[in-house]
């Protein structure tokens, strides 16, 4: 069977080819755009669909004339197996996104916004929490639809629900709904929050712990985590794809381990090398010093540029939140063993985390290195 070979012409804009196919014998029959490609989970996304040898689009945004950190993902491969072409788009250009899908068979949507931005004038900053999380999705489901996409796989949260006390939760709920409505055949994966080594939940669970030595607990510690990793969660995305039966499906998956926060709070004493010392701290005290947090000069462009908070009003109310994943409550959600990836072979927190946590321990083997802060 033939394969297609992606090559630019002679204006810098992205062909099909016929040509030369000989020369791209391990390239897998799977065309795939990665939306969000630079982002934490996108990333770990197009790195495992080009392992799987998948030919993929990497569409990039460009901020302040910089290439929105797509350069990272070029070097993944170079044809020996898979192939990525960075292509450069705008959330509202509908020509541009669709000059995309007319090039692929599959669609990945990972953008998405966790808090909104904290000035809107800035040009990392141009879109709403609502119009990111909510209506990109419906118009990126509603194009692929139209031009004929096979599958389309959407990024969700475990806790998407249109009662959620926190935004983004009630905001994921919504999307998953208008990407149904506009694709019913799409497939949404809900995730528990991810680790990785340059992730953006646990790994400031050890930079606080570390600052602070003494650590608030919200909700007193209670809140259930079931960490994942990224790469398996992108694993489960590249073979979604290619299982028919995830079509109009939702597929729910977690960690293998679950803890709560105290539980959480002492391993991460344990690898610091400090004391583990933690006071309970009332809910509506943490949400005035997340609003303090929102507003704060520094936080809207004051010397250094805007740097949006990670713990703010909304990450106070999913504290409160367990964060576990239960596909056994609903038959029609499909889990781990449904994609052919067995329990055991997930990573655990304490596996994969080492590099991120060694750098702000206190016994680590190499102190000479001056990892030490």
């Amino acid at each position: 069977m033939s394969r297609r070979s992606f090559v630019r012409n002679l204006n810098g804009e992205l062909s099909n080819s016929w040509r030369d196919v000989y020369k791209e014998a391990s390239v897998m029959n799977a065309t795939t755009a990665v939306f969000g490609c630079t982002g934490f989970v996108g990333r770990h996304v197009s790195a495992v669909c080009s392992y799987h040898k998948f030919t993929n689009i990497l569409p990039f945004r460009w901020r302040g004339g910089v290439d929105g950190g797509v350069r990272a993902m070029k070097h993944i491969n170079d044809g020996t197996f898979g192939q990525n072409f960075a292509v450069d788009y705008e959330l509202d250009k509908e020509f541009v996104v669709k000059h995309i899908l007319e090039k692929v068979d599959s669609v990945y949507n990972c953008v998405g916004a966790w808090q909104e931005p904290a000035v809107y004038q800035h040009s990392s900053s141009w879109y709403s929490m609502e119009s990111i999380n909510v209506e990109w999705p419906r118009m990126l489901a509603r194009w692929s639809r139209e031009l004929g996409i096979e599958r389309f796989i959407h990024m969700s949260m475990v806790g998407a629900d249109l009662n959620s006390p926190s935004k983004v939760l009630r905001q994921k709920a919504m999307s998953e709904i208008a990407v149904l409505e506009e694709f019913p055949r799409a497939t949404i994966i809900r995730s528990t929050d991810m680790f990785a080594e340059d992730d953006w939940t646990y790994t400031r669970w050890l930079r606080a712990h570390w600052v602070m030595k003494v650590f608030p607990l919200i909700n007193q510690g209670l809140r259930i985590h079931q960490p994942v990793f990224v790469g398996d969660i992108a694993e489960a995305a590249a073979r979604a794809i290619k299982i028919d039966y995830t079509q109009g499906r939702i597929i729910e998956l977690g960690g293998p381990v679950r803890f709560t926060t105290v539980d959480l709070l002492r391993w991460i004493a344990a690898v610091e090398g400090i004391p583990h010392k933690c006071v309970s701290v009332p809910k509506p005290l943490m949400k005035a010093f997340g609003i303090v947090n929102e507003k704060w000069p520094f936080r809207k462009g004051l010397l250094i540029g805007p740097r949006p908070p990670h713990m703010n009003q909304d990450w106070v109310e999913r504290q409160c939140l367990d964060n576990i994943a239960c596909p056994e409550r609903d038959p029609e959600l499909l889990d781990w063993e449904d994609l052919g990836i067995a329990r055991e072979d997930l990573y655990r927190l304490e596996d994969k985390f080492f590099l991120a946590s060694i750098i702000w321990s206190h016994n680590h083997t190499f102190p000479e290195m001056g990892w030490t802060l």
